[in-house]
């Protein structure tokens, strides 16, 4: 018997919203790292890039309850995976953060239950 598709619980929102905290407090954590690693050669546009996704992570991390803010969080996956293009450790960060999100994901649906 399927009924409606039950809403996650509330805890696990939360989760979801404090990895995505997490994961911006990483790229902010990031940034001084890439600017020392280049020995003075920083694109100024791979460092902004860098702290817009770091906003972003924060507001969608905040936004996580309403309606398509999981759909636009998924997809600022793959930009943080992009974010190798400023410095290689970045794709690393990336897809173990990815990996993350899609768990978390499985989890929300219903997949596995801990």
């Amino acid at each position: 018997m399927t009924g409606p598709a039950a809403a996650p619980p509330r805890g696990l929102m939360a989760v979801g919203a404090a990895g995505l905290a997490f994961e911006a407090i990483v790229l902010l954590l990031a940034l001084p790292a890439v600017t020392t690693a280049q020995r003075g050669h920083v694109h100024v546009a791979g460092v902004v890039y860098l702290a817009a996704l770091a906003v972003l992570l924060v507001v969608l991390a905040g936004t996580l309850r309403r309606r398509g803010a999981v759909a636009v969080a998924t997809g600022v996956q793959v930009l943080v995976i992009a974010g190798g293009v400023v410095t290689w450790p970045m794709y690393v960060v990336g897809l173990v953060f990815a990996a993350i999100w899609a768990y978390w994901l499985q989890l929300r649906r219903g997949g596995r239950q801990p």
